[in-house]
Protein backbone atom coordinates (compact mmCIF):
# COMPACT_ATOMS: atom_id res chain seq x y z
CA UNK A 1 0.00 0.00 0.00
CA UNK A 2 1.27 3.47 -0.87
CA UNK A 3 0.48 6.80 0.75
CA UNK A 4 -1.61 7.52 -2.33
CA UNK A 5 -3.71 4.39 -1.69
CA UNK A 6 -4.22 5.36 1.95
CA UNK A 7 -5.18 8.90 0.95
CA UNK A 8 -7.71 7.56 -1.56
CA UNK A 9 -9.42 5.49 1.14
CA UNK A 10 -9.49 8.36 3.63
CA UNK A 11 -10.89 10.79 1.06
CA UNK A 12 -13.46 8.38 -0.40
CA UNK A 13 -15.04 7.35 2.90
CA UNK A 14 -16.93 10.63 3.61
CA UNK A 15 -17.90 10.85 -0.06
CA UNK A 16 -19.75 7.51 0.05
CA UNK A 17 -21.07 7.79 3.62
CA UNK A 18 -20.69 10.86 5.80
CA UNK A 19 -22.42 9.13 8.71
CA UNK A 20 -20.09 6.12 8.76
CA UNK A 21 -17.09 8.36 8.14
CA UNK A 22 -17.75 10.26 11.37
CA UNK A 23 -18.07 7.04 13.37
CA UNK A 24 -15.08 5.31 11.77
CA UNK A 25 -12.73 8.27 12.04
CA UNK A 26 -13.55 8.48 15.76
CA UNK A 27 -12.14 4.98 16.31
CA UNK A 28 -8.60 4.53 17.66
CA UNK A 29 -5.89 3.99 15.01
CA UNK A 30 -5.70 0.24 15.59
CA UNK A 31 -9.33 -0.12 14.57
CA UNK A 32 -9.77 2.80 12.22
CA UNK A 33 -7.80 1.42 9.27
CA UNK A 34 -9.28 -2.12 9.14
CA UNK A 35 -12.83 -0.86 9.70
CA UNK A 36 -12.46 1.84 7.04
CA UNK A 37 -11.05 -0.55 4.46
CA UNK A 38 -13.60 -3.26 5.25
CA UNK A 39 -16.47 -0.78 4.92
CA UNK A 40 -15.16 0.46 1.56
CA UNK A 41 -14.89 -3.10 0.24
CA UNK A 42 -18.49 -3.72 1.25
CA UNK A 43 -19.46 -0.50 -0.47
CA UNK A 44 -17.70 -1.56 -3.68
CA UNK A 45 -19.67 -4.80 -3.98
CA UNK A 46 -22.87 -3.02 -2.90
CA UNK A 47 -22.42 -0.67 -5.85
CA UNK A 48 -22.22 -3.66 -8.18
CA UNK A 49 -25.46 -5.02 -6.72
CA UNK A 50 -27.18 -1.65 -7.19
CA UNK A 51 -26.20 -1.43 -10.88
CA UNK A 52 -29.45 -3.01 -12.05
CA UNK A 53 -29.24 -1.22 -15.40
CA UNK A 54 -26.19 -3.24 -16.46
CA UNK A 55 -26.63 -6.51 -18.35
CA UNK A 56 -26.37 -9.46 -15.99
CA UNK A 57 -23.23 -10.94 -17.63
CA UNK A 58 -21.42 -7.64 -16.99
CA UNK A 59 -22.50 -7.52 -13.35
CA UNK A 60 -21.69 -11.20 -12.86
CA UNK A 61 -18.17 -10.60 -14.18
CA UNK A 62 -17.78 -7.72 -11.71
CA UNK A 63 -18.83 -9.97 -8.81
CA UNK A 64 -16.35 -12.60 -9.99
CA UNK A 65 -13.51 -10.08 -10.28
CA UNK A 66 -14.27 -8.70 -6.82
CA UNK A 67 -14.18 -12.15 -5.23
CA UNK A 68 -10.96 -13.05 -7.07
CA UNK A 69 -9.22 -9.94 -5.73
CA UNK A 70 -10.44 -10.61 -2.20
CA UNK A 71 -9.53 -14.31 -2.20
CA UNK A 72 -6.14 -13.99 -3.87
CA UNK A 73 -3.79 -11.34 -2.47
CA UNK A 74 -1.71 -11.72 -5.63
CA UNK A 75 -4.57 -10.96 -8.03
CA UNK A 76 -4.21 -7.75 -10.02
CA UNK A 77 -7.13 -5.43 -9.10
CA UNK A 78 -6.72 -3.61 -12.42
CA UNK A 79 -9.05 -6.20 -13.93
CA UNK A 80 -11.85 -5.18 -11.56
CA UNK A 81 -11.17 -1.49 -12.20
CA UNK A 82 -11.40 -2.02 -15.96
CA UNK A 83 -14.72 -3.83 -15.64
CA UNK A 84 -15.97 -1.10 -13.29
CA UNK A 85 -15.81 1.39 -16.15
CA UNK A 86 -19.11 -0.17 -17.25
CA UNK A 87 -20.74 1.41 -14.17
CA UNK A 88 -20.33 4.82 -15.84
CA UNK A 89 -19.23 8.10 -14.34
CA UNK A 90 -22.08 8.22 -11.82
CA UNK A 91 -21.13 9.57 -8.43
CA UNK A 92 -18.86 8.74 -5.52
CA UNK A 93 -19.71 5.02 -5.43
CA UNK A 94 -18.78 4.56 -9.08
CA UNK A 95 -15.55 6.51 -8.51
CA UNK A 96 -14.78 4.20 -5.59
CA UNK A 97 -15.17 1.18 -7.87
CA UNK A 98 -12.99 2.70 -10.60
CA UNK A 99 -10.24 3.21 -8.00
CA UNK A 100 -10.90 0.00 -6.05
CA UNK A 101 -7.31 -1.13 -6.54
CA UNK A 102 -6.32 1.27 -3.76
CA UNK A 103 -8.83 -0.38 -1.43
CA UNK A 104 -7.68 -3.92 -2.27
CA UNK A 105 -4.02 -2.95 -1.75
CA UNK A 106 -4.93 -1.29 1.56
CA UNK A 107 -6.72 -4.48 2.60
CA UNK A 108 -3.66 -6.55 1.74
CA UNK A 109 -1.51 -4.24 3.88
CA UNK A 110 -3.58 -4.96 6.99
CA UNK A 111 -2.25 -7.42 9.59
CA UNK A 112 -2.97 -11.03 8.62
CA UNK A 113 -5.21 -11.51 11.66
CA UNK A 114 -7.43 -8.62 10.56
CA UNK A 115 -7.60 -9.83 6.96
CA UNK A 116 -8.57 -13.35 7.94
CA UNK A 117 -11.11 -12.07 10.45
CA UNK A 118 -13.10 -10.08 7.90
CA UNK A 119 -12.46 -11.85 4.57
CA UNK A 120 -15.06 -14.65 4.96
CA UNK A 121 -17.78 -12.20 5.96
CA UNK A 122 -17.18 -9.91 2.98
CA UNK A 123 -17.25 -12.97 0.73
CA UNK A 124 -20.59 -13.97 2.30
CA UNK A 125 -21.90 -10.47 1.63
CA UNK A 126 -20.77 -10.70 -1.99
CA UNK A 127 -22.30 -14.17 -2.38
CA UNK A 128 -25.67 -13.05 -1.04
CA UNK A 129 -25.76 -9.88 -3.11
CA UNK A 130 -24.90 -11.86 -6.23
CA UNK A 131 -27.63 -14.39 -5.47
CA UNK A 132 -30.34 -11.73 -5.11
CA UNK A 133 -29.05 -9.73 -8.08
CA UNK A 134 -29.13 -12.87 -10.24
CA UNK A 135 -32.70 -13.58 -9.17
CA UNK A 136 -33.72 -10.02 -10.01
CA UNK A 137 -32.10 -10.34 -13.45
CA UNK A 138 -33.93 -13.61 -14.06
CA UNK A 139 -37.31 -12.19 -12.99
CA UNK A 140 -36.82 -8.82 -14.65
CA UNK A 141 -37.17 -6.92 -11.36
CA UNK A 142 -36.04 -7.06 -7.76
CA UNK A 143 -38.54 -8.82 -5.52
CA UNK A 144 -38.72 -10.27 -2.02
CA UNK A 145 -41.30 -12.95 -1.35
CA UNK A 146 -42.02 -12.81 2.38
CA UNK A 147 -40.66 -11.58 5.69
CA UNK A 148 -38.18 -14.45 5.92
CA UNK A 149 -36.87 -13.63 2.45
CA UNK A 150 -36.48 -10.00 3.47
CA UNK A 151 -34.63 -11.00 6.62
CA UNK A 152 -32.32 -13.28 4.64
CA UNK A 153 -31.55 -10.45 2.23
CA UNK A 154 -30.82 -8.08 5.12
CA UNK A 155 -28.52 -10.66 6.66
CA UNK A 156 -26.41 -10.78 3.53
CA UNK A 157 -26.20 -7.02 3.01
CA UNK A 158 -25.84 -5.94 6.66
CA UNK A 159 -25.80 -8.84 9.12
CA UNK A 160 -22.49 -9.94 7.61
CA UNK A 161 -21.09 -6.48 8.41
CA UNK A 162 -21.95 -6.93 12.08
CA UNK A 163 -20.18 -10.28 11.95
CA UNK A 164 -17.03 -8.86 10.35
CA UNK A 165 -16.77 -5.95 12.79
CA UNK A 166 -17.04 -8.13 15.90
CA UNK A 167 -13.69 -9.96 15.57
CA UNK A 168 -11.97 -6.65 14.79
CA UNK A 169 -13.45 -5.10 17.91
CA UNK A 170 -12.73 -8.20 20.00
CA UNK A 171 -9.07 -8.14 18.98
CA UNK A 172 -8.80 -4.56 20.22
CA UNK A 173 -10.47 -4.99 23.64
CA UNK A 174 -8.19 -6.74 26.16
CA UNK A 175 -9.54 -9.45 28.45
CA UNK A 176 -12.86 -9.74 26.67
CA UNK A 177 -15.01 -12.38 28.37
CA UNK A 178 -18.25 -12.15 26.39
CA UNK A 179 -16.94 -13.04 22.93
CA UNK A 180 -19.37 -15.92 22.34
CA UNK A 181 -22.38 -13.83 23.44
CA UNK A 182 -21.25 -10.98 21.20
CA UNK A 183 -20.81 -13.26 18.20
CA UNK A 184 -24.33 -14.65 18.74
CA UNK A 185 -25.79 -11.11 18.51
CA UNK A 186 -23.49 -9.59 15.87
CA UNK A 187 -25.65 -10.32 12.83
CA UNK A 188 -28.75 -8.88 14.51
CA UNK A 189 -27.01 -5.53 14.92
CA UNK A 190 -26.53 -5.03 11.20
CA UNK A 191 -29.80 -6.74 10.32
CA UNK A 192 -31.83 -4.47 12.60
CA UNK A 193 -30.25 -1.31 11.18
CA UNK A 194 -30.94 -2.48 7.62
CA UNK A 195 -34.58 -3.24 8.35
CA UNK A 196 -34.97 0.29 9.73
CA UNK A 197 -33.42 1.73 6.57
CA UNK A 198 -35.87 -0.27 4.46
CA UNK A 199 -39.02 0.91 6.24
CA UNK A 200 -37.67 4.46 6.34
CA UNK A 201 -36.92 4.62 2.62
CA UNK A 202 -40.00 2.94 1.10
CA UNK A 203 -41.25 6.09 -0.65
CA UNK A 204 -37.79 7.12 -1.84
CA UNK A 205 -37.04 3.62 -3.13
CA UNK A 206 -40.36 3.36 -4.95
CA UNK A 207 -39.70 6.63 -6.74
CA UNK A 208 -36.56 5.05 -8.23
CA UNK A 209 -38.43 1.86 -9.08
CA UNK A 210 -37.34 -0.43 -6.23
CA UNK A 211 -39.43 -2.05 -3.50
CA UNK A 212 -37.95 -4.01 -0.59
CA UNK A 213 -41.21 -4.75 1.25
CA UNK A 214 -42.15 -8.43 0.70
CA UNK A 215 -44.92 -9.07 -1.80
CA UNK A 216 -46.74 -11.66 0.33
CA UNK A 217 -46.74 -9.32 3.31
CA UNK A 218 -48.18 -6.47 1.26
CA UNK A 219 -50.81 -8.77 -0.22
CA UNK A 220 -51.84 -9.91 3.25
CA UNK A 221 -52.56 -6.28 4.15
CA UNK A 222 -54.34 -5.56 0.86
CA UNK A 223 -51.55 -3.30 -0.40
CA UNK A 224 -50.07 -3.29 -3.94
CA UNK A 225 -46.44 -4.19 -4.55
CA UNK A 226 -45.76 -1.25 -6.86
CA UNK A 227 -45.77 2.55 -6.97
CA UNK A 228 -49.50 2.61 -6.19
CA UNK A 229 -48.43 1.95 -2.60
CA UNK A 230 -47.81 5.71 -2.36
CA UNK A 231 -51.40 6.55 -3.29
CA UNK A 232 -53.41 7.85 -0.30
CA UNK A 233 -56.02 5.13 -0.85
CA UNK A 234 -53.47 2.42 0.03
CA UNK A 235 -51.61 4.25 2.81
CA UNK A 236 -53.26 2.48 5.75
CA UNK A 237 -52.76 -0.92 4.17
CA UNK A 238 -49.13 -0.06 3.45
CA UNK A 239 -48.59 1.16 6.99
CA UNK A 240 -49.86 -2.17 8.27
CA UNK A 241 -47.14 -3.99 6.32
CA UNK A 242 -44.50 -1.50 7.39
CA UNK A 243 -45.41 -1.89 11.05
CA UNK A 244 -45.01 -5.63 10.76
CA UNK A 245 -41.49 -5.19 9.36
CA UNK A 246 -40.80 -2.61 12.07
CA UNK A 247 -41.79 -5.14 14.72
CA UNK A 248 -39.23 -7.59 13.31
CA UNK A 249 -36.65 -4.78 13.32
CA UNK A 250 -37.31 -4.16 17.01
CA UNK A 251 -36.53 -7.79 17.81
CA UNK A 252 -33.11 -7.42 16.20
CA UNK A 253 -32.50 -4.01 17.75
CA UNK A 254 -33.14 -5.52 21.19
CA UNK A 255 -30.31 -7.96 20.49
CA UNK A 256 -28.24 -5.01 19.26
CA UNK A 257 -28.90 -3.32 22.60
CA UNK A 258 -27.65 -6.45 24.39
CA UNK A 259 -24.64 -6.52 22.07
CA UNK A 260 -23.70 -2.94 22.92
CA UNK A 261 -24.06 -3.52 26.66
CA UNK A 262 -21.79 -6.58 26.54
CA UNK A 263 -18.70 -4.52 25.69
CA UNK A 264 -16.74 -3.64 28.84
CA UNK A 265 -16.12 -0.05 29.92
CA UNK A 266 -13.57 1.53 29.87
CA UNK A 267 -11.68 -1.13 27.86
CA UNK A 268 -14.22 -1.03 25.07
CA UNK A 269 -15.45 2.54 25.34
CA UNK A 270 -14.59 3.37 21.73
CA UNK A 271 -16.50 0.31 20.54
CA UNK A 272 -19.47 1.20 22.75
CA UNK A 273 -19.60 4.71 21.29
CA UNK A 274 -19.36 3.32 17.75
CA UNK A 275 -22.31 0.98 18.42
CA UNK A 276 -24.51 3.23 20.56
CA UNK A 277 -24.87 6.06 18.04
CA UNK A 278 -26.35 4.07 15.10
CA UNK A 279 -28.48 2.01 17.50
CA UNK A 280 -30.03 5.11 19.07
CA UNK A 281 -30.52 6.73 15.67
CA UNK A 282 -32.22 3.57 14.41
CA UNK A 283 -34.57 3.45 17.39
CA UNK A 284 -35.44 7.11 16.95
CA UNK A 285 -35.99 6.66 13.22
CA UNK A 286 -38.18 3.63 13.81
CA UNK A 287 -40.40 5.66 16.13
CA UNK A 288 -40.78 8.26 13.35
CA UNK A 289 -41.65 5.56 10.83
CA UNK A 290 -44.27 4.00 13.08
CA UNK A 291 -46.01 7.14 14.30
CA UNK A 292 -44.75 10.13 12.30
CA UNK A 293 -46.54 11.81 9.38
CA UNK A 294 -43.90 11.23 6.68
CA UNK A 295 -44.08 7.46 6.15
CA UNK A 296 -45.30 6.48 2.65
CA UNK A 297 -45.54 10.11 1.58
CA UNK A 298 -44.10 11.16 -1.77
CA UNK A 299 -41.07 13.41 -1.45
CA UNK A 300 -40.84 12.89 2.31
CA UNK A 301 -38.65 10.69 4.46
CA UNK A 302 -39.09 9.82 8.16
CA UNK A 303 -35.99 10.94 9.99
CA UNK A 304 -34.66 12.07 13.33
CA UNK A 305 -34.24 15.84 13.64
CA UNK A 306 -30.79 17.40 13.60
CA UNK A 307 -31.32 18.51 17.19
CA UNK A 308 -32.09 14.93 18.22
CA UNK A 309 -29.00 13.68 16.37
CA UNK A 310 -26.83 16.18 18.26
CA UNK A 311 -28.35 15.05 21.56
CA UNK A 312 -27.71 11.41 20.71
CA UNK A 313 -24.08 12.09 19.81
CA UNK A 314 -23.47 13.93 23.08
CA UNK A 315 -25.30 11.39 25.20
CA UNK A 316 -23.52 8.43 23.57
CA UNK A 317 -20.14 10.04 24.18
CA UNK A 318 -20.88 10.41 27.88
CA UNK A 319 -22.48 7.00 28.28
CA UNK A 320 -19.50 5.24 26.67
CA UNK A 321 -17.50 6.13 29.78
CA UNK A 322 -20.15 5.15 32.35
CA UNK A 323 -21.81 1.69 32.39
CA UNK A 324 -24.76 2.92 34.47
CA UNK A 325 -25.36 5.86 32.13
CA UNK A 326 -25.14 3.51 29.14
CA UNK A 327 -27.79 1.22 30.58
CA UNK A 328 -30.02 4.20 31.23
CA UNK A 329 -29.52 5.52 27.70
CA UNK A 330 -30.29 2.12 26.13
CA UNK A 331 -33.09 1.14 28.46
CA UNK A 332 -36.09 -0.49 26.82
CA UNK A 333 -38.87 1.95 25.90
Amino acid sequence: MTQEDARFCVEMLPRVSRTFALSIEALPPGLRDPVRVSYLLCRVVDTVEDAAGLPWPTRSALFEAFDDCLLDDGADPAGFEERALALGEGGADEALCRGAGAVFRSFRALPATDREAVRPHILDLSLGMRMYAARAARLGRFRLRDLEDLERYCYYVAGTVGELLTPLFAGYVPGLEAKAALEARAASFGLGLQLVNIVKDVAEDLERGVLFLPEALLAAHGAPADERLLDPAFREAGLGAIRQVAARARLHLERAREYTLLWPIPEGSEVVRFCAVPLLLALGTLAEVESGPDTLQRGRNPRVSREAVARILNAAGRAAEDPQALRGLLQRP
